[in-house]
């Protein structure tokens, strides 16, 4: 025979807290931060609602005059929020005056670490370090809800990142002209384009810094979308990604998304960091894109071919003044002239930290065009030519140059010609042709 351990006096009292339907404000008030923490994860799975009403608002946190008033809450409050029990939610935000609601990543671990992730989460006035951020309207709501969002399919039914948030989206939308669901990050994962412009009316679009699209979207994807491009006004930095080449097949309709998505990427003036990659219909249209931007500090394409005019016209671009980061890969630049490249390097010699020019079918003519620039370039800390032909001569007279630059901390090069069995490079180098020449780069 088994018996069972009788309860703890510890337990016993929980099961009392819970179980009244009295239990007073006071009497929660004087608890440790780890047995609230208990308490109420308890109170909600079990969704003891009288509890939940009359828990004092910032336990565990700094103490506030007048409960929430113009601070971040908890997790838990955000969990009430979000609830079924509306009751819960009307009762905790009238109660608490709840106005900001930081929910960032900062609030991931509260189910599992609690008190110490809820303190850590309060350590700041999140009311007064959030204001001067653009994407706040001027009419104040009632609460403003701070978080990060990803959009994703997982197998075949539609889900965001997890269950809360798509939760949390459902909630705000419902509740639009009350709430102001703010969100700096954004991504997007998932070709059901209808699902996630239906989600995103909860979001003020106006508070997106950073938006990352990674999506098969075909050219009607891409049309719905664009309104809502447009409404994203303090675009900070933008990924787009995995466009398939085979959808846009037809000339007309490539010509209008060319011309509409360059024109409207040239309207976000707050754009600082632009990232395209296996983007097709965008070549030649740099100069539309680049016309407004006051200072841009990252620009990347890769398997994105682009155009000679369009190197032309980032040697000429103001907004280039001040650019860190270049990468220019896995599109062919054999054909341009050696003086455009060069004339680019030119212009950013200054200010570039990081320049990658990687599977370009660059020529030693166009490298050596390029190393007087190269030279100049005293900020320079990552360098990588790796996936070209180049020569040893040449490759030799690279390495001297970038061992000049004080700041290079990272340099990625490919083996020469020398080190294939035939002119054409193979797959692999060939053994022993590859040692010989590491031999001589090392003298």
């Amino acid at each position: 025979m088994t018996t069972q351990s009788p309860l703890t006096l510890y337990e016993l009292t929980k099961q009392r807290l819970l179980n009244s339907e009295t239990t007073a404000s006071t009497t929660l008030h004087g608890l440790p931060s780890m047995i609230f923490h208990e308490i109420f994860m308890e109170a909600f799975m079990r969704e003891h609602n009288e509890v939940l009403k009359v828990m004092p608002p910032g336990k565990g946190f700094p103490d506030e005059k007048g409960g929430c008033e113009d601070a971040v809450k908890s997790g838990g409050t955000c969990i009430c929020l979000l609830s079924q029990e509306l009751e819960v939610e009307s009762s905790c935000i009238e109660r608490w005056r709840l106005q900001v609601l930081d929910w960032r990543d900062v609030h991931r671990d509260f189910w599992t670490v609690g008190p110490r992730a809820m303190s850590s989460a309060h350590s700041e006035d999140a009311s007064n370090k959030e204001t001067g951020k653009p994407g706040l309207r001027k009419k104040k709501p009632t609460l403003r809800i701070f978080t990060h969002l990803c959009f994703q399919a997982w197998s075949s039914s539609w889900a965001t990142h997890n269950e809360l948030e798509f939760c949390l989206l459902t909630w705000a939308r419902k509740r639009k002209a009350s709430v102001h669901l703010c969100c700096e990050k954004v991504m997007i994962k998932s070709n059901d384009v209808s699902t996630i412009l239906k989600l995103l009316r909860a979001v003020q679009l106006d508070s997106i810094q950073e938006l990352d699209v990674f999506s098969v979207w075909g050219w009607k994807c891409m049309k719905a979308f664009l309104p809502q491009l447009k409404k994203m006004t303090n675009l900070r930095t933008f990924h787009f990604s995995s466009l398939s080449p085979e959808v846009f097949t037809l000339p007309l309709e490539n010509k209008w998304l060319s011309c509409i998505y360059a024109f409207h990427l040239g309207e976000l003036q707050n754009l600082r960091e632009l990232h395209i990659h296996d983007v097709l219909f965008l070549h030649g249209t740099l100069h539309k894109i680049f016309r407004n931007q006051t200072s841009l500090e990252a620009l990347s394409f890769s398997s994105s071919p682009l155009k000679e005019s369009d190197l032309k016209h980032l040697a000429h671009c103001p907004s280039m003044s001040q650019l860190k980061s270049l990468s220019l890969r896995k599109f062919s630049m054999k054909s341009f002239n050696p003086e455009t490249l060069q004339a680019l390097l030119d212009k950013l010699a200054s200010t570039l930290e990081t320049l990658v020019l990687e599977h370009c079918d660059i020529t030693d003519a166009q490298l050596l065009a390029i190393l007087p620039p190269l030279s100049c370039c005293s900020q320079l800390k990552t360098f990588s030519c790796y996936g070209n032909h180049i020569s040893l001569g040449i490759l030799q007279v690279l390495l001297y140059v970038c061992g000049g630059l004080s700041q290079l901390t990272h340099g990625l090069y490919p083996a020469p010609l020398e080190s294939y069995k035939s002119k054409i490079p193979a797959e692999f180098v060939h053994p022993e042709k590859f040692l010989r020449v590491c031999a001589k780069l090392a003298r």
